[in-house]
């Protein structure tokens, strides 16, 4: 599992955040300068490129918005292909208000009161992704920063905690807790089900699991 974003992604970062809070508005004022002047009569002259120009600024803001919502579709359609393959009505099944995912749809987390199991997958890229499945007994304890971010810590020097950041993450919170409480019985390690389940997800669905 990566916690850290490499420079490549810190860069990519960088770039998104000033496109959408520079890039945007200056295409959108732009664009509109541009097709004031495609519409006066006064400057018939560069009519023309006046139309080029404005175009241009608008396919600057359509296509990369028509990019994100095509990757956000992959990526819904990815999750749901993941979770019809470890939900059982025997381990994991939870309701929709115990399940969460990010804005971008990356990540992922759900929690099944009734049968004391949890389960968290994110998405890196098309090639790299982690999926963890957990009892109540094989992690540390949950926290909750704000009202949006859930950190779960695990038992493991390579992966010492997972988080997920979501408006609900105060609900699942406040039922992890009552479910530390609760004595479950299990029909089979679920943790490794879900390990076995990822093995053959990978070879299925081309992508590697991260190294934990």
């Amino acid at each position: 599992m990566r916690n850290k974003k490499t420079i490549g992604e810190a860069l990519v970062f960088l770039a998104v955040s000033f496109y959408v809070w520079a890039g945007i508005p200056i295409l959108i004022f732009y664009g509109v300068g541009f097709m004031i002047v495609t519409n006066d009569y006064r400057y018939s002259s560069v009519k023309n490129e006046s139309i080029i120009l404005s175009q241009l600024c608008w396919a600057g803001i359509f296509i990369p918005l028509l990019w994100c919502i095509i990757r956000y579709i992959n990526k819904r359609r990815r999750l749901a292909k993941i979770l019809s393959v470890i939900k059982s009505d025997e381990s994991y099944d939870p309701a929709p208000e115990n399940e969460i995912r990010e804005m971008h749809s990356s990540a992922y987390f759900g929690i099944d009161p009734k049968r004391g199991t949890l389960l968290y997958i994110r998405l890196f890229n098309k090639k790299e992704i982690d999926i963890f499945g957990f009892n109540v007994s094989n992690w540390r304890q949950c926290e909750l920063t704000g009202t949006n971010k859930l950190r779960l810590y695990l038992n493991s020097t390579e992966v010492p905690f997972i988080d997920i950041q979501n408006n609900n993450a105060w609900l699942l919170y406040e039922k992890l807790c009552v479910m530390r409480n609760q004595n479950y019985h299990y029909p089979y390690h679920f943790p490794g089900y879900v390990e076995d389940s990822t093995k053959h997800l990978s070879k299925k669905m081309g992508f590697k699991m991260l190294p934990c």
